[in-house]
Formats: structure tokens, C-alpha cells, sequence
């Protein structure tokens, strides 16, 4: 029988294709968010990203919030580099049956989102399709000396993340059970942080950065193996948002920790850099009401994660985040 793209997962599909794609062009590196193009003193950042009805669209999403969520999904990868959004093309793929008025409340919705961050959709296309299917591709710049990327963690560096962890892991539950709450608005309206990726990049101090879509468990594994380093993460340090600590309050089938490692979703910014320049880095998303917190410190030996606990009890953590054709 013939291995298939579920016997091995996304990441697995994308390192084939890299070495492909090597074969013509050394310099393509497909393990970061962007892509980049250098132009003179700058980066041209592009980034695309899917969305399908059938894995992305959970029932109750409305086709506002569908056509906001492509776009800052897409704008997020833009905001782990330090970039600036330049423009976003949008591509639809519909059944003939698809209603207009939720396509064109559908487009209203990227729009929205595109305007909040200072950028427009500049074209796309649509097309025929058995169900609804969303492309995008966000564009972008970037100056050299702040580029951002996956790679560049050093030994001695500590690891930290912006906002908090697991409101869209609190947003999906209260969507299942049909509450109407603000924690949906996060789930199904992320805001991708682009103010707060330039804040950090223009620093010039961060050493490795990416988002947080997959979840923080993956995201530190993905980190791990790019850079051949560990990560010990502090359990008590964890920023689990409000929303999903009154959650897990009140139904005792929800995990809190675990969701808030695992989930994703979240589309906050983890990155590395020294100790000594966190005192900055917080100083500058003060600025705009943004909390900042080091929830670990990178570790020598083998690409694993592990959890330590106040009484310094350390276990592996499970890479359990999401990845497509891996039903994970």
C-alpha cells in the first residue's frame, strides 16, 4: 500500500518538498512563517495560509467572522517577522449554492480586519468548489537589521510570550455550548499581533521568533528541532487567560494547563532572547497594555520540552499540538 500524507503529517510533506525545491534553489527555506525576497535594505515577507470549511469553520462561525479570520491568520505570520502588512490576496473557493449575501459578508469581514491593521485586499480570485475553501496570502516588508526569525536562539536565552494562552481554547468551548460570551470573539476573530511584533524586532534583540497558531507545545518543539536546542518551560509561569480559568471553574471536565499548552489557536508571539534585555521588551508592549511574560529558558542536550513544576519536578512535555492530516 502507498504511504499517505496521514502516515506522516504536514511538517513531514513540507521538509520533502523543501528538498525539492532546493534542488533549483538552494537559498528556499520553507521552515519559517514567511517567505522572504531581500530588496536593497529590506524584506519582502509573504506568507499564505488556508482555511477549509470541513477543519477550520466550527458550526456557529459566521461568514463575517470566517473572512476576518483568513485574513488575520495570514497577518500573523507578518507579525512574527516584525513586519509591516503591505496587502492581502484572497481567493474563494464555493459551492454555485453558496449565498451571496454570506460571500459578500464574507469579503466585508477580511476587509474589516485588513483596515484594523493599516493594510487592504488588493486582489484574488474565485472559483468553483464542493464546499467552502479560503486562501490567502499577506504581503509584507520588513527592514534587515529587524527581521525576525525561527532560527537563532542562543544557549543562554530565555523564552517568553505575549498576552496570555488559551482564549481560543475558552472561545471554542463556550461556541460548543452555544454561549454567547466574549471568548468567542477571540477564537473566531484573533487580533495578530503586528504592533507588537515591530515593538520587539525594532529592539534589534530578539534572536528567534514565531506565532503561536499551532499551539505552545508545538511551537517549542518546531523552535527545539530548528535550532537543535531543549526548552524548560515553568508550569506556574504559564499565562492561562482569565476566560479559560472560569471556564475550567466551572465544568471539571476542562483542563486549563492542558489546553493552554496544546490547543492553539491563540496567535500570540513566542520568541528567545537574553535575560537581561526582558526589562525592555516589557517596557515597550506596556506601551500598549500588552503583558509580557518569560515562561522558560532554553536547555542544552537533546530537541525535547520539558515541564517543571515549583517543587522542580520535570517531565517531558507531549508535542501535541495541531497538524494537519494527523487528525491531531
Amino acid at each position: 500500500m502507498k504511504e499517505t500524507v496521514s502516515d506522516i503529517g504536514e511538517r513531514a510533506l513540507i521538509k520533502m518538498a523543501s528538498s525539492i525545491y532546493k534542488e533549483h534553489n538552494n537559498s528556499v527555506d520553507l521552515t519559517d512563517d514567511c517567505a522572504i525576497i531581500p530588496i536593497a535594505d529590506e524584506y519582502i515577507l509573504s506568507s499564505s495560509d488556508m482555511i477549509s470549511e470541513k477543519t477550520h469553520v466550527p458550526h456557529g462561525m459566521t461568514p463575517w467572522q470566517i473572512g476576518w479570520f483568513t485574513t488575520a491568520i495570514n497577518l500573523s505570520d507578518i507579525a512574527a517577522k516584525g513586519g509591516n502588512p503591505v496587502g492581502i490576496l484572497l481567493s474563494v473557493g464555493m459551492p454555485p449554492t453558496y449565498p451571496v449575501s454570506s460571500f459578500l459578508d464574507l469579503i466585508k469581514g477580511a476587509s474589516s480586519c485588513a483596515t484594523r491593521y493599516n493594510t487592504s485586499i488588493i486582489g484574488g480570485d474565485t472559483k468553483e468548489n464542493d464546499h467552502l475553501v479560503i486562501s490567502g496570502t499577506a504581503l509584507g516588508r520588513v527592514h534587515k537589521d529587524f527581521f525576525m526569525s525561527r532560527k537563532g536562539v542562543q544557549s543562554d536565552d530565555v523564552i517568553a510570550v505575549t498576552g496570555t494562552l488559551g482564549k481560543a481554547a475558552a472561545g471554542f468551548h463556550s461556541l460548543k455550548n452555544q454561549k454567547k460570551s466574549g471568548e468567542i470573539n477571540a477564537l473566531c476573530e484573533p487580533n495578530p499581533r503586528i504592533i507588537e511584533g515591530k515593538k520587539l524586532a525594532e529592539t534589534g534583540l530578539v534572536h528567534s521568533c514565531m506565532d503561536l497558531s499551532d499551539g505552545l507545545s508545538s511551537s517549542l518543539y518546531q523552535l527545539a528541532e530548528l535550532n537543535h536546542v531543549g526548552f524548560e518551560i515553568q508550569k506556574e509561569k504559564l499565562p492561562i487567560s482569565k476566560e479559560l480559568l472560569v471556564i475550567s471553574s466551572q465544568d471539571p471536565t476542562v483542563d486549563e494547563l492542558y489546553l493552554s499548552l496544546h490547543y492553539g489557536g491563540d496567535y500570540e508571539l513566542l520568541f528567545t532572547a537574553s535575560e537581561k534585555d526582558i526589562s525592555l521588551f516589557k517596557k515597550k508592549l506596556d506601551e500598549i497594555n500588552v503583558p509580557l511574560t518569560v515562561i522558560g529558558k532554553v536547555i542544552s542536550g537533546k530537541e525535547a520540552v520539558f515541564i517543571c513544576d515549583s517543587n522542580e519536578n520535570n517531565e517531558i512535555l507531549p508535542n501535541l499540538g495541531y497538524e494537519h492530516f494527523t487528525n491531531k
